[in-house]
């Protein structure tokens, strides 16, 4: 019985820190993030992350579209957006303290965004 008692509790602290982590993970990337791109127009992220899933929106100008694929897995995440200017945009980015590294497919300087407050 006091084992069986200990496993379950085990399990119970085992999915609470689970819980936590990936609600931190959320929250790190939760949030507009702003950038220029390399042609200096402005360019914002606005992400929403549950679990492993990214939703959101890409602005680049005028223009947006909304993350049509998004996947987080620990500091990084790939994304897919519907078109702008007629192509979907795809990406890759990784969380650096208080910025992220993002890499637009076809674009070989990575832009650095930061966090709107």
């Amino acid at each position: 019985m006091k084992r069986t008692l200990a496993i379950a509790t085990l399990a119970i602290i085992c999915a609470a820190i689970t819980m936590a982590a990936s609600q931190n993970t959320g929250n790190m990337w939760d949030g507009k993030w702003q950038g220029t791109t390399v042609s200096g127009q402005p360019l914002v992220l606005q992400l929403k992350v549950q679990g492993e899933r990214m939703t959101g929106k890409l602005i680049v100008g005028k223009q947006s579209a909304n993350i049509t694929d998004g996947k987080v897995v620990g500091d990084t995440f790939a994304l897919t957006t519907g078109p702008i200017d007629g192509y979907k945009v795809g990406g890759t980015g990784r969380h650096l303290g208080d910025a992220i590294e993002f890499t637009i497919e076809g674009v070989k300087k990575p832009l650095t965004l930061t966090r709107l407050k």
